[in-house]
């Protein structure tokens, strides 16, 4: 029994020293694998400590040009010469070089212009007038009016250099006198002197064209012929009276008595046949040589029908 007991305590005791033993062994081995992973990591250490350290490595960086500024264009002025004149150039009277107009310049500005304007025959029986005012734009002023008679004119002033240029039509004159100018205006008036001769009359000038073989009307390509001259004449005559618009711009005639006439002219030359001459001639005639033959035809038509 006593033996057992010796045993059991033996057992312990081994048992006690097998667990001791253990323990020292797990913790030497812990101690252990410690002190290897201190030391690997000490190496380690040791070795990065030992590495030769790399510079980095500069990379070159181009820097981006800057935009070159591009200056903003500046338009290049023009030069614009401010037309202008002196207004005190141009006051007071002015005449035609024919000594029919006289205009009164009573106000100017370079921005407008007031004066009244006058027209006589050359006998100085009849005349018109007007009070004009218009704007000067530059040198010049247009102008629109209607004078004593009636008569719509227009037309311009021309301030240049000390001269002035006038220029007055009428579209559908109303009266023997009518506003009719186009000449540089004078300082100096032109005295009209009356012809001593007997003026003859209207007849009697038809006679004498026909007789002497001149035009029957000269001015019929720059006024308007007044129903007065055109009824001086007869049928026969106003037929040639109204060829004569087409003679003066070269139309050739096939009807004999009428070629024959205009052939004797020395101022006629035929050289356009009437087809194309016909097709053509609202380009070829003016404003009053339209209005002219029409109305030379319409005396032609009423002379013939009343047999003369």
């Amino acid at each position: 029994m006593r033996r057992k007991n010796r045993l059991k305590v033996l057992l312990v005791i081994l048992v006690s020293i097998f667990i001791m033993f253990s323990a020292a062994a797990l913790l030497l081995a812990g101690f252990q694998k410690s002190e290897r992973e201190a030391q690997k990591k000490k190496e380690a250490m040791a070795a990065l400590e030992s590495l030769p350290t790399a510079a980095p490595t500069e990379v070159p960086v181009t820097p981006s040009p800057s935009p070159t500024p591009r200056p903003t264009a500046t338009p290049t002025p023009i030069p614009k010469e401010k037309v202008s004149f002196n207004p005190d150039d141009f006051w007071d009277y002015w005449y035609s070089t024919d000594g029919l107009v006289t205009i009164n310049i009573y106000n100017i500005s370079q921005d407008s212009v007031s004066f009244s304007f006058s027209q006589t025959d050359a006998g100085q029986t009849q005349s018109v007038s007007a009070d004009v005012t218009a704007e000067v734009a530059g040198t010049a002023a247009a102008f629109s009016f209607t004078d004593t008679a009636g008569n719509a004119a227009s037309g311009n002033l021309t301030f240049d250099n000390g001269q002035l240029y006038l220029r007055a039509t009428t579209a559908e004159p109303v009266s023997s006198v009518y506003p009719n100018v186009s000449c540089i205006m004078s300082r100096t008036q032109v005295q009209l002197q009356p012809d001593p001769t007997v003026t003859p009359t209207p007849a009697e000038q038809a006679q004498n064209t026909a007789e002497t073989g001149e035009y029957f009307f000269p001015e019929s390509s720059n006024r308007y012929l007044t129903d007065e001259e055109i009824s001086a004449y007869s049928s026969d005559q106003l037929e040639l009276a109204k060829n004569e618009i087409y003679a003066r711009h070269g139309r050739q005639f096939v009807t004999d008595y009428i070629a024959d006439y205009f052939n004797s002219k020395s101022w006629y030359q035929g050289t356009i046949d009437p087809d194309t001459f016909d097709a053509e001639q609202n380009s070829i005639f003016n404003e009053y040589e339209l209005a002219n033959i029409s109305k030379i035809a319409e005396w032609e038509e009423q002379k013939a029908s009343q047999g003369n």
